[in-house]
């Protein structure tokens, strides 16, 4: 990371925005990594402009509350292009949320179920990230939108695959990572439908020592959020089992929480089970809820019967 701040002249106000979100990168890596992270490459604003064909309408790929994500070509490859918007509601610092996200994105970016982080672009007012490209797409246009609908088998293994990467981020980091808001709208696929969770923006790290962290501002999608995350914006570990259990009834169910209803699939064993991990994950006292881990495990040996 280091390396991204020599190498080229830039304009003033260019120049200007590469050292200030550059030095927030580097004081977001050492806070909350040591300083620590895989390397990433720098992006000039041309180039993405040109990949993206000036950030085209038609090559949007997926929105976010405050940010756009566009299809683009750099190099004859495929990459994901992650442009934020200046959001004057919010309480919380644009350029803090982007730092955080891509410092968090950068260390977990090894690991095969989440979205790589390419590198990234420190010359506009906000940083722009670049993401590996999901040849398949958003989830949440398979679950409830108009994507092609997956078969029980293939959300089964997706479902695993976003557990496994939950359990990374809990107990496979320098510090416990709370992600605050799963669903399916975080979450991508590649070209063999294998599962890439995104979205560290609002991710909070749970103190050595401590189990949970008290918030001040409650951020995530309403119908996701844990009960006692919505009440009192105290979160830990069992936070993000909660909002699981809603994301694995979406994908089971191939519909939104609110409107799920019974499943019909060949494997009722498989089923049954899944109803069952569901009902632990959403539990109201957080201590009756597993542990990412066991989640994990209980898909697999559910997935084998």
């Amino acid at each position: 990371m280091l390396s991204c701040f020599r190498n080229k002249k830039y304009k003033t106000k260019e120049e200007g925005c590469f050292l200030k979100n550059g030095a927030a990168m580097l004081e977001q890596l050492i806070h909350s990594f040591y300083g620590n992270c895989n390397p990433i490459r720098m992006y000039s604003k041309e180039e993405l402009k040109k990949a993206t064909n000036d950030y085209c309408w038609d090559g949007m790929a997926h929105r976010d509350w405050n940010s756009r994500l566009y299809k683009g070509v750099h190099e004859e490859h495929g990459i994901l292009v992650k442009k934020f918007e200046a959001d004057s509601s919010s309480y919380m610092d644009p350029l803090e949320l982007i730092t955080n996200e891509a410092a968090i994105a950068s260390n977990m970016s090894k690991h095969n179920n989440v979205l790589k982080l390419l590198g990234c672009c420190l010359e506009s007012e906000l940083p722009t990230l670049v993401y590996e490209f999901p040849a398949k797409g958003n989830l949440s246009h398979h679950i409830y939108g108009d994507g092609q609908s997956l078969q029980w088998q293939i959300r089964l293994k997706i479902a695993i695959e976003v557990a496994d990467a939950v359990a990374y981020l809990h107990y496979g980091m320098p510090k416990m990572i709370i992600h605050r808001d799963i669903k399916a709208g975080h979450i991508f696929l590649d070209q063999d439908y294998v599962a890439k969770l995104s979205e560290f923006r609002t991710s909070v790290p749970i103190p050595l020592g401590k189990t949970h962290v008290d918030v001040e501002v409650i951020t995530g999608t309403h119908r996701c959020l844990p009960p006692e995350y919505a009440i009192s914006g105290r979160t830990s570990e069992k936070s993000d089992v909660h909002s699981f259990g809603i994301l694995l009834c979406e994908i089971f169910a191939g519909k939104r929480w609110d409107k799920a209803n019974v499943w019909e699939e060949e494997n009722k064993k498989q089923v049954v089970e899944c109803a069952k991990l569901i009902e632990r994950c959403l539990k109201t006292n957080p201590d009756d809820r597993p542990i990412m881990t066991e989640v994990a495990l209980s898909l697999r040996l559910i997935k084998s019967l």
